[in-house]
Order: C-alpha cells, then structure tokens, then sequence
C-alpha cells in the first residue's frame, strides 16, 4: 500500500500544481453555471448551445463552495467567481483519483498486486488522463464511471453476487448522469452479457433473469429521475420540440401521446447530442461553423473516419504503445478464449466499440478528451505483462518503457493538454497533425499572458497587419470559428511555440506585401 500511496500522492501534487496553472477552459464556465442552476430545483437546459452536454453530476463540483457558504454565510465574490472555479476543480481531481484506485483494485485481482500499482502507475501518467483531471467538466467523471460498470460487472459474474448486480445497476445509471455517450451502455452490457453467456453458457432461470432485467431497468428509471428531480418525467412525446432528425423520426414513428418517463432534461440532452453531431463536430450555430482539423485537413460540418485514430496515435505515449502490443501478443500466446472471455474480454470490448461508434457513427470530433473514459482499460490491458516479467530483456523493457513514459509526460510539466508523443519532434508544427482541439481548450491564457509580460517585443495578434512578432492562439492561427480575422497572419508559418498552444511568428514589410 506504500508504493500505492506514493503513486497517488504524487498525482495528487501534479493535479494540484496542474489545476493551479490552468485558466479557465471553453466549456467549465457552461459546466458550473448549469450546476449552480440545478442545486437551485431547475435542471432544464435553457440554452442549446451552452447546456447541450451538461449533466447532473457536475453538481459534485460546487461542494467547496457550498462549505465556504456554511463555514462564512453571505461571503460575496470580487473576482467574478474565478476562485470558486479553481476550488471546484479539486473535486474533479478527487474523483480522478477515485478512477486511478479502480484501476488498481481490477488489475490487481486480475493479475496480482503488482500488476494492480504498474496499471496505477499507468493511469497517474496518462496525459490525456491528467489533461482533464482538473476541469469543471464531465469528462474525468466518464472515466470512473464507465470503468465502475464494466469493473463491477465483472465482479458480478465472477461472484454470483447480488450486491455486486446492485452496485453494478446503480453505477450504470449514475453513468447517465454522467455523459451522453455513456447511455450506450445499454448497447454494450447486453451485447457483453449475451456473449458471455453465449460462451460459458451458465444455468439460467427464465423467471430469475426476468426478476434480473426489470430490477435493473427499476435502477435506470429511478436514479436518472432522481438526478433530474424528476423534472417533465411523464411528458406527452408530442409535447417535445426536438432538435435531431433521429428524434423527430421517433416522434413521428410513434403515437403523441405516448408518456416518456424520463425527465425532460435528459431526454434533451440526449436529443441535442444527436443534433450537433449531425451537424458535424465544432458547429455552433451561434458563432459561427467550427472546423474539425486533422492532418491538416478541414471540414465544415462533416468529419475524418481517421480522425480518433490519428489522435490515438499522436497523443497517446509511446511507451503505451509499447506495453499494449507485448499484452495483446501475451494473449495471442495465451489461445484460451473461454478465459478471454471471462477476463479481458470486459477491458477490450469498450475500447473496440466506442473506437469503432466514434470512428465511423460520430461526427463530434473536437478532440480525444472525448475518448480518455478508454485510459483505464488500456492500462490495465497493459499491466498484464507484470506478471511474465522475469528475464533480464523483459525487465529492460518494462523499465525503460516506464522511465520513458516519465520523461515524455513531464516534458509537458503544468501544462498537459496540448500533449503530443514523439512522433512529433517539432511540437512549433503539432497543429499540422492533430488540428486544434487536440492542443487547445483555452488552457494556456496565463503561459502566454507571462510570456507576454517578459518578452515586450511580441504581441498579441491583431486584426490589423503589422510587422513584428506576433503570439496568436492555435486554434485563431487555423480560423477555426471561419471568422478571417488573422487571415494576414495565417499564411506565414510560425517559428516557436508557448505553452504548446500558442504560436510565434514574425512578420516582415514583404510579408504584408504579398
């Protein structure tokens, strides 16, 4: 438990210095405006652009705020809120590191204690992972809360245990609190459920398993309307105004006066994931188109079924690279697949799926953060090589892919988001491969705004051309919003780079003569 506890203490430190070191990013202020509108008793999504993506858990992050309010009532804020941003991002971290002990308990149980604090290890130093493990945002929770069903599911048949079947069910319904993408857990339960059953075909009761299947629908029902304060729970399905081709077609499939016995906000949530996903990653109808980019291609409104596998490849450490082709050809060697089935079958299905439903089924594409719930399996996929660990070549390899994980994540020391491997050598031309939004969540403001401040030469990039050098964000640098307004700027390639989000460039008179 020592070596655990050093592991997490050191996250701890990192996400603290992290947290402290990151202005507020895009999405956090949506995030904690709904939250606060929701402990208030209203959890309707007011605005679609803004609270499309915003659930009930996010409630978790005013905590701190809540106990300042106990401890000195009536305290008002001068520094419009900031503050209470960065104390809710604390609770974020706590829940990342909740994820982090899950996956050590898994792959402890599944391939010794050892196993359990490298997969640990793994976890603590997954970029991706520490990217987000600190915002006000859903995306850190997607991590425990997809791992939690797959994890306790597994407990569960390994167990006969019915207290493991109520765990699991709640889990999967706090799961829908979570994150839309998260309710196709009721695609991929069923679908893992059937196969195991398929395989080790276990003695089944009809009337037992029906008992089963309506205790866990009475779960979903009963914990989501919870969530939402059962708010429009029974609403009549013509009473919707949906947003989405795939919900009007149901509307118009079914009868009006059909009752939905959920609550109307998520429902909605569920309506407006559809809706801008048909629309295309990055649009917002509000300011404008947002390109999705990618090797330096661009797309308005469209996506790049290679788009999640180039982001896979670029922003995923090598060393995991490393770690995950040595355990598959472990398994490989293994060739027993009812125990595959049993064991590493739940790590591998939810990585193959959501790859697959992202891929080629999504047009979302603003980034791997929206995949990071998939770290846990990989890393504990990963651990599986522990074990076998015993000639002097093994040990080199698992030593020297750990000390290389080290070093390529605290390149990025404070700033992990923009985080690419070394597949890209001149981090200046990262946007070249991975677009934006793999590199840009507004995190790096005060990295420039201090670069700024100690460099008076350079300045922040204008609408009006200039010469000089100029400090322009990424995602202006590509026209992201479609708005020209760096259009000048744009066709000279940059020299240098800060915080890996912000790009230097000099301008000569015969720039702006062109």
């Amino acid at each position: 438990m020592l070596v655990l506890g050093v592991i997490l203490s050191f996250y701890l430190f990192n996400g603290i210095i992290y947290l402290n070191a990151q202005s507020v990013t895009s999405d956090e202020g949506g995030f904690y405006n709904y939250a606060k509108r929701l402990v208030k008793g209203n959890p309707e999504r007011l605005d679609p652009v803004v609270e499309n993506s915003k659930t009930p858990i996010v409630v978790l992050n005013l905590l701190p705020r809540a106990v300042e309010q106990l401890i000195h009532p009536g305290t008002h804020k001068t520094d419009w809120g900031k503050q209470d941003f960065f104390r809710a991002r604390y609770i974020t971290l706590f829940i990342s590191i909740l994820a982090i002990l899950l996956v050590y308990y898994w792959a402890r149980d599944l391939y010794g204690n050892a196993a359990g604090l490298f997969a640990a290890f793994l976890m603590s130093f997954s970029p991706n992972n520490l990217a987000n493990a600190v915002f006000v945002t859903t995306d850190s929770y997607s991590v425990l809360f997809l791992l939690a069903p797959f994890y306790l599911m597994w407990v569960m048949l390994r167990k006969s245990s019915v207290k493991y079947f109520i765990l699991f069910s709640v889990a999967t319904a706090i799961a829908q609190l979570t994150k839309q993408s998260l309710f196709y857990l009721y695609v991929l339960i069923p679908g893992s459920l059937l196969i195991y059953f398929l395989v080790h075909r276990p003695p089944l009761r009809f009337m037992i398993v029906l008992r089963y299947i309506l205790f866990f629908i009475f779960i979903q029902w009963l914990v989501i309307n919870l969530g939402y304060y059962f708010y429009g729970t029974n609403r009549s399905l013509g009473d919707y105004h949906f947003m989405s081709h795939f919900f009007q077609s149901i509307q118009k499939t079914f009868p009006s006066g059909l009752r939905i016995p959920f609550p109307k906000p998520f429902v909605d949530g569920l309506d407006m994931t559809k809706y801008y996903d048909q629309l295309g990653g990055g649009f917002d109808p509000i300011s404008g188109s947002g390109k999705v980019t990618i090797l330096n291609h661009f797309s308005i409104g469209g996506s790049f079924w290679y788009y999640y596998f180039v982001s896979i490849l670029f922003k995923t450490p090598i060393a995991y690279f490393i770690l995950m082709f040595w355990a598959i050809g472990l398994l490989i060697g293994r060739r027993d697949f009812r125990l595959f089935i049993q064991n590493e079958f739940f790590l591998f299905i939810p990585i193959c799926f959501y790859v697959f439903v992202f891929s080629f089924m999504y047009n979302t594409q603003v980034g791997i953060r929206h995949l990071i719930f998939l770290t846990p399996f990989v890393c504990i996929l990963c651990s599986s090589v522990v074990p076998i660990v015993k000639k002097n070549y093994q040990k080199f390899i698992l030593g020297f892919s750990s000390l290389y994980l080290i070093v390529s994540v605290l390149y990025y020391w404070r700033n992990y988001y923009p985080y690419t491997n070394e597949f890209i050598w001149n981090k200046t031309f990262a946007y070249e491969y991975v677009g934006a939004s793999n590199l840009e969540f507004h995190q790096g403001a005060f990295f420039a705004e201090n670069f700024l401040l100690k460099h008076p030469t350079v300045h922040w990039a204008t609408e009006t051309p200039a010469t000089g050098d100029f400090l322009i964000r990424v995602d202006d640098y590509l026209d992201i919003w479609s708005r020209h307004q760096y259009d000048w700027l744009t066709r000279i390639r940059p020299y240098g780079q800060v915080a890996f989000d912000n790009l230097l460039i000099h301008v000569e008179p015969s720039d702006l003569r062109r």
